[in-house]
């Protein structure tokens, strides 16, 4: 019996909604871990991974030319509203990416049947999240990638190891999903939620 691909409770995850704001630093780590996790996934994910970790550099670079004043990601965005919309773009496309991974390992953990193959779990978070905002031809290679994506077995274990996973997963994925609506409601009200972008 092979190792999983993924073990939850190594991850610090994303960081409790204790206050107001989200903390910008430990946001991004957070979002880079996620993007360890699709590396996991294959070769295959490779162009999804190179744009998460593009808009994490991109946002990374905002906060590094003044973390005190972007501590918060709110403040990152709602300061840099009238002067750009580089940081208002990258956490778009970001939060977007990171919505089809939280919808995905949702999928998996609700699912009662505990189904082995992973790709329609897979799918319909593709459909909920990123399909909109995709055209043609990358929802045709999306298609292809659905067939590479590995099994419950290879990614979140079996057995004890897999137990592990879904108890670490009930707690991470409500936190990750609350960070995701938070963002989903600063960036619509700032008119930043652009469907065309």
């Amino acid at each position: 019996m092979s190792a999983p691909r993924i073990r939850f409770k190594t991850l610090k995850g994303f960081p409790p909604a204790v206050v107001e704001k989200i903390e910008t630093e430990a946001f991004l780590e957070a979002a880079t871990e996620i993007v360890t996790i699709i590396e996991t996934f294959g070769k295959l994910f490779t162009p999804v991974v190179n744009d998460m970790n593009g808009n994490i550099t991109k946002l990374t670079k905002v906060y590094n030319k003044d973390k005190a004043l972007y501590a918060y990601l709110e403040d990152l965005i709602i300061l840099n509203v009238n002067v750009d919309n580089f940081a208002a773009n990258a956490l778009l496309w970001l939060k977007r990416g990171l919505q089809l991974i939280c919808t995905f390992f949702e999928n998996i953990f609700n699912d009662t049947q505990a189904t082995e193959a992973l790709k329609l779990h897979l799918q319909n978070a593709y459909e909920r999240t990123l399909k909109p905002y995709h055209g043609f031809l990358v929802q045709g290679t999306i298609k292809i990638i659905y067939n590479w994506v590995p099994t419950r077995s290879q990614l979140i274990g079996q057995g004890e190891a897999h137990d592990e996973n879904l108890q670490v997963l009930e707690n991470y994925l409500p936190v990750m999903r609350s960070h995701l609506n938070r963002i989903d409601a600063l960036l619509k009200k700032h008119n930043l939620d652009d469907a065309k972008v």
